[in-house]
């Protein structure tokens, strides 16, 4: 009998992961960073679920400011706190 491989596969990133990485991306750009000030739409072939849950746990984020636009977008907008 043969044994089982003790390689193992990777998991796939859910489609929550992979939006979460886009809009990541995007945040973590210069040009976003500098501004402290985004634009963000949800792709067509991202889950209206998986964007609600995003909108929800970014509201939660201390400094942070949703402002809801037309057409499944929102525009973030940041104060980065002195320590």
């Amino acid at each position: 009998m043969a044994k089982p491989s003790k390689k193992t596969e990777a998991r796939q990133p859910s489609s929550y992961e992979l939006m979460g990485g886009r809009i990541q991306k995007i945040i973590n750009s210069p040009k976003a960073q500098r501004a402290r000030d985004v634009t963000i739409h949800r792709l067509p072939d991202e889950s209206a679920t998986d964007w609600a849950r995003f909108l929800e746990e970014v509201a939660e984020a201390e400094n942070v400011r949703v402002q809801h636009i037309e057409g499944d977008g929102v525009r973030l907008t940041w104060t980065v706190s002195a320590d």
